[in-house]
């Protein structure tokens, strides 16, 4: 059987299936995920910087077939207005190396053009940093989480460099692998004023209030217990969090709802929307709720290195709102 990248469709009771909807043979190791609003899909790969694309009912298309300058996609985040899909390419797949180094490759931020699939912007993470997962502001401003420097950086409508936007020593991680990795996954609230950003390694969670004029200010939130490698992560229609659990020691993945910015005192509670996932990646959500999500399959990978066998298929789970 010939490996297939498919979409699997996830009832609203998380118990039936439905059909699985192949993707083009060779796509491996699904990372960023965006979508329009008419619904089409964007994903990218993690391994080779390719960037697949599908409107409703249509066969998938490849938009950008990766290149020396974005050569893994960790993050795709739309921004309609200006006809561009942002997304971030560092050379992840080096921790995938036994020793848990990274690579040689410079990390980048880079923009495609929606319409052609050409990049439009190409803009080098700063030295020593790791650019992650993004979020994309009303204005075209561009939120970066660096998972090496314990720092969310920020690209000005219109700029040619990333800024440090804020940094802090609860963000680090310490151990090696991907037990060294901090910040992760970033959501831009609806008050577009509020972030929240995750810490892959230590399982942490926080809220970067933006303020007009005043530096911004780092809240953790309080949880029942800490993530286990949290990853990508969208605020869903109702302004409650969505989060993503990589799981790489248990291997049980989980899709998780938390009420971050309700009123309510204590630790936040963890609602379990789905479980049993494979590396869940990144996400997005659409208005009417629905959530696209991408499954890597890289935990055999992480735990036994390039010696690992590579998956027969690969797929996007969509889960109804």
């Amino acid at each position: 059987m010939s490996p297939l990248c498919c979409l699997a469709l996830l009832s609203a009771s998380l118990l039936a299936t439905a059909p699985r909807i192949p993707l083009p043979e060779g796509f491996t190791y699904p990372n960023g995920i965006a979508h329009a609003e008419d619904g089409t899909l964007f994903v990218g790969s993690v391994s080779s910087g390719r960037v697949l694309q599908r409107k409703p009912g249509g066969a998938w298309q490849e938009l950008f077939p990766g290149s020396d300058e974005v050569f893994s996609v960790t993050s795709l985040r739309l921004d309609a207005p200006r006809g561009l899909l942002w997304g971030t390419s560092p050379d992840v797949m080096g921790l995938l190396r036994p020793d848990g180094s990274l690579g040689r490759r410079p990390p980048r931020l880079f923009a495609l053009e929606v319409r052609t699939g050409k990049v439009s912007r190409l803009v080098v993470v700063p030295e020593g940093g790791m650019g992650n997962d993004i979020a994309v502001a009303p204005d075209g401003g561009v939120y970066v989480t660096d998972s090496s420097r314990a720092s969310v950086l920020y690209l000005r409508p219109g700029g040619e460099r990333l800024e440090t936007l804020v940094s802090d020593t609860r963000f680090q991680a310490q151990g090696t692998g991907m037990a060294n990795v901090g910040p992760a996954g970033i959501a831009l609230a609806k008050d577009g004023r509020t972030l929240a950003i995750n810490t892959f390694g230590p399982g942490r969670l926080f809220l970067i209030r933006l303020g007009s004029g005043a530096p911004p200010t780092v809240t953790e939130v309080e949880l029942p217990r800490r993530l286990e490698n949290p990853d990508g992560m969208r605020f869903a229609p109702d302004g409650r969090l969505l989060v993503l659990e990589g799981a790489v020691d248990s291997g049980d993945g989980r899709l998780l709802r938390i009420d971050v910015l309700g009123p309510s005192p204590g630790p936040k509670k963890l609602e379990v929307l789905a479980s049993g996932l494979e590396s869940p990646v990144n996400l997005t959500v659409a208005k009417d709720g629905r959530i696209w999500l991408t499954e890597a399959r890289l935990r055999e990978r992480l735990l036994r290195g390039q010696e690992a066998k590579e998956p027969g298929e690969f797929w996007v789970t969509v889960r109804s709102g």
